[in-house]
């Protein structure tokens, strides 16, 4: 009140709730810091904080002309660690009152807020591994990331999909800790973007990823929106699928089942870096997931999404399987009642799989103008 003497009594109010508010904000971080002292929190903080800093390698080295490793160390900037340690309780502790918080996180364009939130998506797919010991349940959507426009979805998905590269590399370094089950990231999006279906010899759809990937050669649309390796950064379009040149791999879209080649009946499209040098090609494809039929299966940890996709779910009771509505793992995907009494086989999982722990509305502000209607109707 001393440096602020001349504040109407409608403004002091103001002031005295922000400082409240402040206050509580300041709470939850100091319990974040505290929350370190569990072993558990701890180590998938310090998990979290790895694969950041990997993900920024890759990320800035192409940018500034370097190898990942010739990269100087990343930071966090105060606001990023701020954000992600008041948030480290209730991601922990899936019956902390505070996730029923929405936090906004309000920066100018360039500072840093991506960098933020994909740093609390690392703590809370590593922590879902360690609540259920990395077994079949640490499966299933642990992250949700939505947006009002599909060209921001693709924008951002080369991003997550560094982290998540990044991640499963951490897990296949210690499956013993982080489990059996890969990392995937999931582009949820209508069918001009990516393929609802996979298709098979009898389904004739120009529309499916059966035909999307027999079409491709090497220079038109692609199968899905993917243009450059999120890890080593090699362009997909710049060299035909017949090229021979050493170092470069043939194949990048591939159709498979039950991991073999099958261009005839698939159930799974894969995407394999062409650099035979990078981690993810050959046997080791991208976990990249972009087809509405495999994403149903394969219910990826992270998924992006645009919002309109969300009308489907009065309509396909696969949709509920993103939410945890699953009560069989077979084969390498997951089974639940809308897949039918005959899918419904293998191994039963006790109460499902738990619901999302985290979920982003990305670019906010959209939602202000005309979008914000639409928006709304999906929300509800």
């Amino acid at each position: 009140q001393k440096q602020t003497p001349n504040l109407s009594p409608n403004q002091r109010g103001t002031a005295d709730q922000l400082l409240r508010l402040a206050n509580h904000q300041a709470d939850r971080i100091e319990n974040g810091i505290r929350s370190l002292a569990d072993d558990q929190i701890r180590d998938a903080f310090a998990i979290a904080n790895r694969v950041m800093a990997v993900a920024a390698r890759r990320r800035f080295g192409p940018m500034q002309q370097k190898r990942p490793d010739e990269v100087a160390a990343p930071k966090w900037r105060p606001f990023q660690l701020a954000f992600v340690l008041m948030n480290l309780r209730a991601i922990a502790d899936p019956s902390c009152g505070e996730r029923q918080t929405v936090d906004l996180l309000f920066f100018p364009t360039g500072g840093g807020k991506t960098e933020a939130y994909l740093g609390l998506a690392a703590f809370t797919l590593v922590m879902r591994r360690f609540r259920h010991g990395g077994g079949p349940q640490s499966g299933g959507m642990s992250v949700l990331m939505r947006y009002t426009l599909r060209l921001l979805t693709l924008d951002q998905l080369g991003r997550a999909s560094t982290l998540i590269c990044a991640l499963e590399l951490e897990r296949q370094k210690q499956p013993a800790k982080l489990g059996s089950w890969p990392f995937e990231i999931g582009l949820w999006v209508g069918k001009s973007g990516t393929p609802n279906k996979m298709g098979n010899t009898k389904d004739q759809d120009e529309s499916t990823a059966r035909i999307r990937v027999r079409k491709y050669d090497g220079t038109g649309p692609k199968p899905i929106p993917i243009d450059n390796c999120p890890w080593c950064g090699v362009e997909f379009g710049k060299l035909s699928l017949n090229d021979d040149r050493p170092g470069k791999a043939k194949e990048v879209f591939k159709l498979l089942r039950n991991g073999v080649v099958n261009n005839d009946n698939p159930d799974e499209l894969r995407v394999c870096c062409r650099n035979r040098d990078c981690h993810f090609s050959g046997g080791n494809h991208l976990p990249l997931v972009a087809v509405d039929d495999m994403i149903y299966r394969r219910l990826p940890a992270f998924i992006i999404a645009t919002i309109d996709k969300f009308a489907s779910l009065p309509w396909l009771g696969r949709t509920g399987k993103l939410f945890g509505k699953v009560s069989h793992i077979a084969d390498q995907a997951y089974y639940g009642p809308s897949d039918g009494a005959a899918n419904c086989i293998g191994m039963p999982l006790e109460g499902g799989l738990d619901a999302p722990d985290l979920i982003i509305q990305d670019e906010l502000h959209l939602i202000s103008g005309p979008l914000g209607s639409m928006a709304g109707l999906y929300e509800a």
